[in-house]
């Protein structure tokens, strides 16, 4: 937003300079009006980028992410990593950070390097609209052993069950706590299992 101020004032002074021959930057006139045009232009993207909507698509193959504009194409292969992370030492509105293969990219985004790798942070899980155990089922489901999300989903199942001993229900095991657990122990059993598969050598 500065910018764009900062481009129409420049605008308005280069106006200003080129219709007085005595200005002392009359003869660069020309050259502020486009540097005024470049910096409006550039707030105006960058004011509409805040508009577009960030959105992540999961299959089988990959993660297709399309954020201002860009769209990056993710196979499972070149994901190291997807986690739920916190914000400082709470809860309240966790993350989901990504960490790509060596060399792998995510367009529109800034990125942090650790060990050669790009750290992503994407979206806060409260700004999705599916809810939260909607999206780590989904994710765990087709990100398999790449996705981490244990302790939130612990974190969340005890907040219900205070909920549920307030509510005077009694404590209880927590569904969907288990589901998550379920569905890990069987991602392992079929990896341990096609790692154990005899390989043909033809």
């Amino acid at each position: 937003m500065f910018c764009g101020v900062f481009g129409a004032l420049t605008w308005v002074a280069a106006q200003a300079a080129q219709a007085n021959p005595d200005h002392l930057y009359h003869d660069r006139a020309a050259l502020f009006e486009l540097v005024a045009v470049v910096m409006i232009v550039c707030s105006v993207v960058a004011l509409l980028a805040l508009f577009w909507p960030f959105l992540i698509e999961v299959d089988d193959e990959g993660l297709t992410l399309r954020l201002r504009g860009f769209t990056t194409r993710l196979a499972w292969e070149s994901v190291e990593s997807l986690a739920v992370v916190k914000v400082g030492e709470t809860w309240e509105h966790p993350y989901l950070k990504l960490r790509l293969a060596p060399g792998v990219r995510l367009g529109g985004r800034l990125a942090s390097k650790r060990d050669g790798r790009r750290m992503y942070t994407l979206l806060a899980l409260d700004d999705l609209t599916a809810t939260p155990e909607e999206v780590v089922t989904l994710l765990h489901r087709y990100g398999r052993g790449r996705f981490e999300a244990e302790e939130y989903v612990r974190h969340r199942a005890a907040r219900r069950s205070v909920a549920r001993f307030l509510r005077g229900e009694g404590i209880r095991a927590d569904p969907q706590l288990g589901e998550y657990l379920a569905e890990r122990r069987r991602i392992e059993i079929e990896d341990a299992q096609a790692g154990d598969l005899p390989t043909d050598h033809g």
